[in-house]
């Protein structure tokens, strides 16, 4: 029992004295914000307790560092902040620590020393920049704050903006607002998620700082002849207007402003651009005044009127350089417009200049040029330039009076008549088998008027050639062009089924001014062709039989061509006539030899019938048994009598040229009946 009294007496009393000599850790101090001018407040972590000894947490502050006071006590271990006022946390930074009171009388040692953010600002009303600088909380920082310190700005009233964040301890802000009043303060943060404020600092701020330097894109000029700018937004905060000048030979005037940062366009209403080149440069102003530099000068492109050969039907085409383009020229495309119509790219020139070749005269061109940059996201286009290609004083028509076949040589003769009251150099043939597909078969230098060109190379018996006629000026540039004229091409035929008809068949002539009116049919009977017309039938008749029986003492040759003759109504006072290729028939019929005759009898004399031969070639001659020659003539009239000629069996021997040039024998017998 003794030593159980021992045992209790030995453990209260190691309690009491182990409970009287603990003595609780300092609070973790992280956070010492600035609230008011007046008033801060300190954050911490409470110190474990598992005894439960703690009696309180005092407060102390210090304006030096050094000479701390207590300014107030926590009885509530559970507490985790102070609020500390009044005080002059508005004015100065302060220092604070907290400590630990256990058991009643057991002062812990201090926790970390943390200093309260101070901020001073200077120089915003007199250079237009905020310079702000504050102290650290603590060298080093704890290892639970955060590292940056971040600066805020108060505009307008009630919205603060964070301007800065970095782990320096002053920034300058520059103001760009002529005239602003603006609170400042810094922050910093923990881990425990309090966050470390410092006092609120403000001032009236003034600009003092000229806008960011600004730069034309482009100067271009519109189809009124003025000059139109354009430029990128100025990145200054504080844009009030942006000024544009004229600038000539260094001297700079004012020609217009253009107010709000986000409008950048102009256009001059009063510039000449459209007679001259013209320079231009452009500066930002901002709210109180302050001017940029202007910029470089944008010289705007002038395309001068056109120089024109006449010759060579070429517009050739000049303009001034433009100069400063942003990442410098790449090339100047050059556009067209024919006769009103759209603008077209003609071509591009590294250069200066540009050739424009191949226009028509009467037509009416316009120009205007568009320089590109290096990249090509710039552009600017130069005034208009318009003018009227002529030519040189040049024929107004040309004229195919008629497309011939000769009818001997069968060349295809085309004769045309240029007007003569103005030079030409010469005229250009064009041919073609369908009349859609040209081409030039020959440049005739000739400038007689009518003019017959002969083409050699047709068949005009097979087929049908178109033509056309070009003149060319005295620069042997192309002109007027005539009409499109063919050549008619004749069929003829013998009709085998009726003897003494032949089929005539052709196509329509093309093309007059005044048309077709009717057709003369020409025959030639032994070779030679009557100048009078067998007959003219009217237009649109594409065929006719000829009769032909009354020429049976003829060769059997007959030949034709057809004569189309043009109507009343050219308007150029024309009316000609154009001959189709000659065309043959041959009328071939057997000679009808009788095989007796009686020379005392009735048929008393022995003549073959000879019908469409020869007659210059045409030979009989008889033969008796024993192959002596006992008749011979020439005549197609002249028979044999049989003059003392025996009852007998007798030869004959005919022979003669048909009507297609072709010799031809007849061989048989004939029988003498006295």
């Amino acid at each position: 029992m003794k030593k159980i009294a021992l045992y209790f007496l030995f453990t209260f009393n190691l309690f009491f004295f182990t409970r009287i000599n603990a003595q609780l850790a300092a609070p973790d101090l992280r956070c010492v914000s600035v609230t008011t001018p007046t008033t801060a407040v300190l954050t911490w972590i409470i110190p474990p307790d598992p005894t439960g000894i703690f009696s309180q947490y005092q407060i102390w502050t210090s304006i030096t560092g050094s000479g701390f006071i207590l300014i107030g006590v926590v009885n509530t271990y559970t507490q985790t902040s102070f609020t500390h006022a009044p005080t002059t946390v508005g004015n100065q930074s302060r220092y604070y620590y907290v400590t630990a009171v256990s058991s009643g009388t057991n002062i812990s040692a201090p926790s970390d020393t943390l200093k309260t953010l101070f901020v001073n600002l200077a120089g915003s009303s007199v250079n237009g920049i905020s310079s702000l600088n504050w102290n650290s909380m603590r060298v080093p920082l704890l290892p639970t704050s955060s590292t940056s310190y971040t600066v805020s700005r108060e505009a307008p009233v009630g919205v603060w903006t964070p301007i800065y964040t970095g782990s320096g301890l002053s920034y300058k802000d520059t103001i760009y607002k002529c005239k602003i009043f603006y609170n400042y303060k810094v922050e910093i943060s923990d881990a425990l998620g309090c966050i470390s404020k410092s006092n609120i600092k403000g001032d009236t701020c003034k600009n003092k700082q000229a806008p960011y330097a600004i730069e034309l894109d482009s100067v271009s000029v519109n189809a009124s002849g003025q000059a139109v700018m354009g430029w990128q937004p100025s990145l200054s905060q504080d844009i009030d207007c942006y000024v544009i000048y004229s600038s000539n030979g260094g001297f700079l005037t004012e020609v217009g402003r253009v107010c709000g940062v986000n409008n950048t366009s102009f256009t001059y209403t009063a510039s000449s651009a459209g007679s001259s080149s013209e320079g231009y440069c452009i500066a930002a102003v901002d709210s109180c005044g302050n001017f940029n530099i202007p910029s470089s000068t944008h010289n705007s492109i002038f395309i001068t009127a056109p120089t024109y050969d006449l010759c060579s039907r070429t517009a050739n085409l000049t303009w001034t350089p433009y100069s400063n383009l942003a990442k410098g020229v790449l090339k100047y495309d050059v556009y067209c417009s024919t006769n009103g119509g759209v603008y077209n790219l003609i071509g591009s020139s590294i250069n200066t200049s540009f050739s424009h070749s191949g226009l028509v005269p009467g037509d009416v061109y316009c120009y205007f040029v568009k320089v590109r940059n290096t990249d090509l996201s710039i552009s600017a286009s130069s005034n208009i330039q318009c003018f009227t290609a002529t030519g040189l004083p040049a024929p107004t028509f040309v004229y195919i009076n008629s497309v011939s076949v000769n009818t001997y040589s069968k060349y295809i003769e085309v004769t045309y008549t240029v007007d003569t009251t103005k030079t030409f150099k010469g005229c250009v043939i064009y041919k073609s088998a369908n009349g859609i597909s040209f081409s030039k078969i020959a440049y005739v230098t000739s400038t007689v008027s009518p003019y017959t060109y002969i083409d050699k190379d047709v068949k005009a018996t097979e087929k049908n050639y178109y033509y056309k006629v070009e003149v060319a000026d005295e620069c042997e540039n192309p002109g007027v062009v005539s009409n499109v004229s063919k050549n008619i091409v004749l069929k003829v035929y013998h009709d085998n089924e009726s003897l003494f008809n032949n089929v005539l068949t052709w196509d329509d002539y093309t093309t007059w001014l005044g048309g077709v009116e009717s057709f003369n049919i020409y025959r030639a009977v032994n070779g030679i062709f009557d100048p009078t017309p067998i007959v003219n039938v009217p237009v649109g008749t594409w065929t006719y039989n000829d009769n032909v029986q009354d020429f049976v003492s003829a060769q059997g040759k007959f030949s034709y061509y057809v004569e189309a003759v043009e109507g009343i109504g050219n308007t150029l006072g024309f009316k000609d006539l154009a001959k189709s290729n000659p065309a043959d028939a041959y009328v071939e019929v057997n000679v009808y030899v009788p095989n007796a005759f009686a020379p005392k009898g009735i048929n008393n004399v022995w003549l073959p019938m000879a019908q469409y031969v020869e007659k210059t070639d045409y030979k009989v001659m008889v033969f008796n048994r024993y192959g002596v020659k006992i008749f011979e003539t020439h005549s197609d009239v002249e028979g044999w009598t049989g003059d003392a000629a025996t009852d007998d069996v007798y030869v004959y021997l005919i022979e003669y040229k048909n009507a297609r040039g072709e010799y031809i024998q007849l061989k048989g017998h004939l029988n003498i009946v006295r």
